[in-house]
C-alpha cells in the first residue's frame, strides 16, 4: 500500500502524512506526551476506532517525523522539537 497516495478505497486516516500533521498538531511545545494518549487523542480527534492497522500508520507516522527532525523520543514520550 502506497501511504503518500489517496484513491476512493483508502480512508482519510490511511494516508501518512495526514496523520503527521494531526499528530504534530497535537504535540504541545512544552509537555510531552505518552504514546498511548497521544494515539487515544487522535482517535477522539477524528472520531474513529483506533485499530491494528491505523496503529500501523500512525506508527509510520512518528517515524516520518521522527527522521524529519520535527519529534524526539524519550520512553515512550513524545515531545516538539524546540526550535
Amino acid at each position: 500500500m502506497n501511504f503518500f497516495t489517496m484513491h476512493k478505497y483508502q480512508s482519510i486516516e490511511e494516508n501518512l502524512l495526514y496523520d503527521a500533521k494531526v499528530l504534530y498538531s497535537l504535540l504541545d511545545d512544552n509537555k510531552p506526551k505518552h504514546l498511548d494518549e497521544l494515539f487515544s487523542e487522535f482517535a477522539q480527534k477524528q472520531s474513529i476506532v483506533l485499530n491494528v492497522n491505523i496503529e500501523r500508520v500512525l506508527f509510520l507516522s512518528l517515524s516520518f517525523l521522527y527522521s524529519m527532525g520535527l519529534i524526539t523520543s524519550d520512553s515512550n514520550m513524545i515531545k516538539r522539537v524546540k526550535k
